[in-house]
Formats: structure tokens, C-alpha cells, sequence
């Protein structure tokens, strides 16, 4: 379904004034989305989610945006980054993942890895954006088309107040009342040049951010010895399908002393993902930040890796996901209720929905920072004893990663 579409549909906009943007396009080109948000119809948001229900490839959040790494930025320079209008966000077990104008061109994928030397997982942002943080991270100018939007742009201003919360990925809200047509005009000008990023000073980190940073020679040998080798004359470095690992099944006690024991992130993952192997037929790691859950390790016959890797669940909508994260216990064990995020998850999957499915949340300080799905294929649903087996996994997966927080702390003192 095409974007104008989507918007009539879920109540955003009206069909007249999809027909003025259509109209302005004609006279100022561009993208729709663009002259859409020009004419002040929808908000960066909005749009930017509903991009990425257009294209089914996961959003960069402005937030993402405001918050990218250092040392992703600094994998390309300003030309190549303005060439390929892409904005590194961050490196992430060994994968960059990039803010993409294009995030369908297969040809800008390849040549972003073979420049970068990481598989590169895109996300969809406005292009108003992209060209927003490719003047601010890289100093390239904006087109002056985009001039007059000053800061606008940038992922940390307040919402507008006209429009409702813009939804997320998965489920659209219905609005009962669109927002008045504005008129079809457009009003060039010079506005201020957005403020440069200090790169020395990095920006405040949550919870799921500084999991990441935790292990010194980890954060090193992702960020200056990515791991694909050497681009040969004709062959693309981009690995499309990632090799799928074979995970040993862990009953709990074992999973917990393999927690305690871990001296990085990447054991304690792979620990919670060996006890979900061995609880379900089919376990699913997420890592949680910016409000999403984003895929990170699976486990289960038929389930690609690749295409949990580019699963993003929206928080903010009503789903399992949603319900372990607000539970006072920080699980969910029953029948999933069906929905839209719950209907693309199984797709990504690759699985029927199951009649019984349970998420259970890693919380650092009431902050969830991982979560692990899983349901069993043939098998009744977790007895009480199994299911707190699950919570003391997930309790010392918490503790691992704040002895890893603390641990870092003191080296930094």
C-alpha cells in the first residue's frame, strides 16, 4: 500500500489534501513524504514510521538518530557518506546499522560493506533527516530546499502539537478527526545552520546503550577491526544470509553458572539463548532501546537470522512484548491475542502463531534491557516451576550485566 494511502486509511491526512501534495509535487518535485511534511500535513515521526510500514524495513527513530556512535560515524567520510545518504548509528555485534536513504538498494548495501568492512543492517529515515544529520555529524551542507527547516529536523524537538502521537511500526492508530488541509505552499529561506556534534563528548547512555560499551576489548575490536575480509575485484562483501549458530540447549543451573562466569555482554546473551533453547522449541533475544525491541539471536527450526536481525517490535503498541515489559514480574506466559505486531512477527518468524508463547524481561534498575521470547511446538505451556526457572535466568542475566556496568565504572575511575 502505497503512502498516501496508508495516511487516508488510518485517519492522518484526507484525500484532499493528498491531492495538494500530489499538486505541489508537480511543481517542486521531490519526494511525497517530503512534501508532505513541507506543507506541514504530517510530522518527521509520523512519517518516518509510516516509511517504514511502506517499504516493511524497520525505522531509525530521531532519537537514533540524535544518538549515533562515534565510532560509526567515523566509518565513512563526508563524501561517501553524502554519496550513499546514509547515517552510521552504531556497530553491533559486528553489523553496522545505518540510517539509509535507499534501504532497499541492494547496490548502495554492497558498497556501504565493502567500504566499512560490516554487514549492513539499514533503516528507513525521512530524507529530510538523513540530510539533517549528514550536515551535522559530517559538515556536508543541506540542500537548500531544506535551508529554512533550521532544527526542525532534529530528533530531540517536541512533537507537534497538532498531530496525535505518531504511531509505530505494526500498528497505526486511527485518528477520529484529520488535522485541517493546509494550503499547498511552500517558503524558501536561510535558516542557522544546525549546531556541529562535538565528537570528543559522547551523549548520555541508557541502560541497553552501555551494555554495549561494557567490555573495553570488545567495543575496540568492533569499532577498529570489523571482521569481513578484504573486498576482491567483483565480489561483494555484503553477507546477505549470516551463518545461523547452533545453540547447545542449557538447563538453568548450568545457564546461570555460565551468567556468573561471563565477562561480556556476548556471554550472557548467548547463556540466555542456550536456557531458551533448551525451555522452548523456538527462543527469540531481543535487545530493547529507544522504546523498541530490536531481534538479536535466535534459536528454532526454520527461524533465518537475518531476518530476525531486521525485526524491530514496537513497545509503544499493544502486544506481548508490551504487556512482559509493564507485568510487575516482567513476564508474559499465555495465548498471544492476535494483532497486527503479533501477525508480523510470525512472519518474520517464518512460524504459525502458537497457541501458547511467553516473554520474559531482563530489567536493569526497572529498565528492560533484553527480552527472550520463546514458544514450544507440540508441548503444553510452562508449569509454574519452569516458569521460575525462566525468572531466575532472567534475574541473573540482570545481575550479570550490572556487575559488567560496575565493573566498567571502576575501570573509568
Amino acid at each position: 500500500m502505497k503512502l498516501g494511502e496508508m495516511l487516508v486509511r488510518d485517519g492522518r491526512l484526507t484525500e484532499a489534501q493528498i491531492a495538494a501534495a500530489v499538486e505541489l509535487q508537480q511543481q517542486v518535485g521531490g519526494r511525497f513524504g517530503t512534501v508532505l511534511f513541507e506543507m506541514g500535513a504530517i510530522d518527521l515521526d509520523a512519517l518516518t514510521v509510516y516509511l517504514g510500514l511502506e517499504l516493511g524495513i524497520p525505522i531509525a527513530t530521531g532519537a537514533m538518530l540524535e544518538r549515533a556512535k562515534r565510532a560509526a560515524v567515523q566509518l565513512l567520510t563526508p563524501e561517501q557518506a553524502f554519496r550513499f545518504k546514509c547515517v552510521p548509528l552504531i556497530v553491533q555485534d559486528r553489523r553496522l546499522i545505518a540510517a539509509i536513504d535507499e534501504p532497499h538498494d541492494l547496490d548502495t548495501l554492497d558498497a556501504l560493506g565493502q567500504l566499512t568492512g560490516y554487514r549492513v543492517i539499514p533503516r528507513v529515515a525521512a530524507e529530510v533527516r538523513i540530510y539533517y544529520y549528514l550536515e551535522r555529524y559530517y559538515g556536508v551542507p543541506r540542500p537548500a530546499r531544506f535551508l529554512r527547516l533550521g532544527d526542525g529536523p532534529r530528533g530531540d524537538a517536541p512533537p507537534r502539537s497538532s498531530l496525535p502521537a505518531p504511531p509505530l511500526p505494526g500498528l497505526p492508530p486511527m485518528v477520529a478527526h484529520p488535522v485541517p488541509s493546509p494550503r499547498a505552499t511552500v517558503r524558501y529561506g536561510r535558516a542557522a545552520t544546525p549546531p556541529p556534534v562535538d565528537l570528543a563528548e559522547d551523549l548520555t547512555l541508557e541502560a541497553s546503550d552501555m551494555l554495549e560499551e561494557i567490555s573495553s576489548d570488545e567495543a575496540d575490536r568492533a569499532e577498529t577491526a570489523p571482521v569481513a575480509a578484504p573486498a576482491i575485484a567483483g565480489q561483494p562483501v555484503l553477507e546477505l544470509t549470516p551463518t545461523q549458530r547452533v545453540w547447545a540447549p542449557l538447563p538453568t543451573e548450568v545457564a546461570i553458572a555460565a551468567i556468573e562466569a561471563a565477562h561480556d555482554r556476548t556471554a550472557i546473551a548467548d547463556a540466555l539463548l542456550g536456557f531458551g533453547a533448551y525451555a522452548f522449541d523456538v527462543a527469540v533475544l531481543l535487545i530493547v532501546r529507544d522504546g523498541c525491541a530490536f531481534g538479536w539471536k535466535a534459536v528454532g527450526d526454520g527461524v533465518e537470522l537475518g531476518r530476525v536481525e531486521c525485526a524491530l517490535i514496537p513497545l509503544e503498541a499493544p502486544s506481548i512484548f508490551q504487556q512482559a515489559v509493564v507485568a510487575e514480574d516482567g513476564r508474559f506466559a499465555g495465548a498471544p491475542t492476535p494483532g497486527a505486531i503479533l501477525s508480523y512477527w510470525y512472519k518474520v518468524l517464518r512460524v504459525s502463531a502458537p497457541d501458547h508463547a511467553t516473554v520474559a524481561s531482563v530489567n536493569i534498575r526497572k529498565r528492560p534491557v533484553n527480552l527472550l521470547y520463546g514458544h514450544r511446538i507440540g508441548r503444553g505451556p510452562e508449569t509454574t516451576e519452569e516458569l521460575d526457572a525462566l525468572a531466575r535466568v532472567t534475574a541473573a542475566a540482570a545481575k550479570g550485566y550490572a556487575r559488567l556496568i560496575a565493573g566498567a565504572k571502576r575501570r573509568e575511575a
